[in-house]
């Protein structure tokens, strides 16, 4: 499925084409059943801001980021709602009813994407910000010993605001949506500041969906992936990172084997980003993805 983007809002946002390709297999038994049949189907997505309605889709999207963790991610997807003047979810556009076949069909309210950013130490009594703390200062701990003093110390210095930044997506829709996402927040995130709003940060904390290849015969080195590939230039600007397994946590969206080289280890990678930097990371995925 090849998966085509664009859309203007409001501003003057414009999201441009972008692929992505699924595989379909026919379970029919037939003769021709263990043949690859690769459809393209263009679709057309839609960024807005996020609205009570979209709290199952968003969820979902938070569950494939945090797993079995104890962050309470239905108080989180409710932070994201009420501030939507931050922040857009991802959407397809609405299909024109053609002929009386589509009164059958169900509505399509999936969310595809999701971004974001919270104010952590606005909203440091927040359960769910709570528990985040705590489950990072653990992680971090747990593997990257010299580094937890710091990371306390930046999540409780009240005079340097830490944004929590949220990019999440389903995995077949392509990097290129980034792009416009990014840019949307971005000017959102000014307008606030302006109006005197607590999105003035000093760093911004993004976790990402990583993985690696356990050993095979052409792949040996442990090398880092990412699922969002456009993360890869914030890990190059980044302040301070560490990653940690969740392999043991079922991650369905990453896991499983690539040809023949063996089977993936699912990550989260954790990145301190300074906020002054922020642009030079963006003006690269701009490039990179052009």
């Amino acid at each position: 499925m090849a998966s085509k983007k664009k859309r203007t809002d409001p501003d003057g946002m414009e999201m441009p084409p972008a692929d992505a390709e699924l595989s379909n297999e026919d379970d029919s038994g037939s003769d021709n059943s263990d043949m690859e049949v690769n459809e393209q189907v263009q679709v057309e997505f839609e960024a807005r801001n996020p609205e009570d309605s979209d709290f199952g889709g968003i969820k979902t999207l938070l569950h494939q980021l945090f797993l079995k963790s104890n962050v309470d991610i239905s108080e989180l997807t409710d932070t994201l709602i009420s501030q939507n003047y931050i922040g857009s979810v991802i959407k397809q556009c609405d299909i024109p009813e053609d002929d009386d076949d589509d009164d059958d069909m169900e509505d399509d309210d999936t969310i595809f994407g999701v971004i974001s950013v919270v104010n952590l130490t606005e909203r440091k009594d927040l359960k769910c910000v709570k528990s985040l703390k705590c489950q990072l200062l653990e992680r971090c701990k747990q593997c990257s010993v010299d580094q937890v003093e710091k990371l306390n110390k930046l999540l409780d210095n009240e005079d340097s605001h830490v944004g929590f930044l949220i990019s999440e997506r389903f995995i077949n829709i392509p990097p290129q949506i980034a792009v416009p996402m990014f840019d949307s927040l971005v000017k959102e995130m000014e307008k606030a500041r302006r109006k005197n709003m607590k999105y003035d940060f000093k760093y911004y904390l993004m976790i990402c969906k990583t993985y690696k290849l356990r050993p095979g015969k052409k792949n040996k080195a442990e090398e880092m992936f990412y699922s969002n590939s456009e993360e890869e230039f914030f890990k190059e600007i980044s302040e301070m990172s560490f990653s940690y397994c969740v392999s043991d946590e079922h991650d369905t969206v990453v896991e499983g084997k690539w040809g023949e080289e063996g089977e993936m280890d699912s990550y989260r990678t954790v990145l301190v980003i300074p906020a002054d930097k922020l642009d030079t990371a963006l003006v690269k995925i701009k490039s990179a993805l052009a």
